[in-house]
């Protein structure tokens, strides 16, 4: 029986490697949750503290990716679409950043493949 528990804890370990490197795993998974499975990383990161505003929001994708569109949100305040200017496929996307007063702030973003598939996420920041 021991040995049976160990090998299905094998597989299931296994399993779970194998979707982790899933290029496509997570699509629709805030950032944070989705960063380790996918692949996918941003600037400011989640959770990061930044020393004063950040001029840039990025997104690197294991996989070239459009941006499409950067809701900036700052704590208590209705969402502001920052401008995504038309740029090509690429691995990593960003776009400019407004000039951000201190305080805790949530930036939402889509992008879209090549290929037509979606992804979304989200990540939050503090700004010093």
């Amino acid at each position: 029986m021991m040995i049976r528990t160990l090998v299905v804890t094998a597989a299931l370990a296994f399993a779970g490697a194998a979707a982790a490197q899933d290029p496509h795993a997570g699509h629709a998974m805030p950032a944070q949750a989705a960063a380790p499975q996918s692949g996918i990383t941003t600037v400011p990161a989640n959770g990061a503290m930044t020393q004063g505003s950040p001029e840039r929001f990025s997104v690197t994708f294991p996989h070239a990716m459009v941006l499409k569109t950067v809701a900036l949100s700052a704590e208590g305040q209705a969402p502001v679409d920052v401008t995504v200017p038309a740029a090509p496929a690429a691995a990593t996307v960003g776009v400019a950043l407004p000039r951000l007063a201190p305080g805790n702030y949530t930036a939402a973003w889509t992008a879209e493949g090549p290929d037509g598939h979606k992804m979304s996420g989200s990540v939050s920041f503090m700004v010093h």
